[in-house]
């Protein structure tokens, strides 16, 4: 899913008119929804904010980063539903904790062989197949049970600032 799809799609599951985005146009929503335009780095939040909604923020950090970060699935082969993606989280995790197992970390890069290092990168291959499912998982209960995953997120890093696991 494209950032455009992404916000034409959540904009739309929220009943949201083009016109009503502080800053913008309805002809400037339209340019973004149709990849004419991009949104500006500081109006991410005005979109965040008023969409709130997991595919939107999923593809609004791969724009901006260049590609970086877990895709929102929404291809033909991916069901949406709870309880399978539910399931599908679950199941990726154990892939994931079963690679986590498997792969040392105590040998030093230095002594890897190519082998080894492919082995490891298809490991983490698999360590981010556990990231989407969990990114689904989050996503689709706050859209199910009526969950501002912005609030959650916002949360989520006040606890993290709390432990002293991020400065401030």
């Amino acid at each position: 899913m494209s950032l455009q799809q992404a916000i034409r799609a959540s904009r739309a599951d929220k009943g949201i008119r083009q016109d009503e985005f502080p800053g913008y146009t309805q002809q400037m929503v339209s340019a973004i929804e149709r990849g004419k335009r991009d949104i500006a780095e500081d109006m991410a939040p005005v979109f965040a904010e008023k969409l709130d909604h997991p595919a939107m923020y999923l593809e609004l950090s791969r724009k901006l980063t260049g590609g970086y970060g877990p895709a929102w699935l929404d291809g033909p082969n991916v069901d949406l539903h709870r309880s399978s993606v539910r399931e599908r989280c679950l199941d990726e995790m154990r892939e994931a904790i079963d690679f986590i197992e498997r792969e040392p970390a105590s040998v030093l890069p230095a002594v890897e062989t190519e082998a080894d290092k492919q082995r490891r990168y298809e490991h983490l291959v698999q360590c981010f197949d556990a990231i989407v499912a969990l990114n689904a998982y989050i996503g689709v209960q706050c859209l199910e049970y009526g969950f501002s995953m912005l609030k959650l997120s916002k949360d989520h890093y006040s606890k993290l600032k709390a432990r002293r696991y991020v400065q401030a």
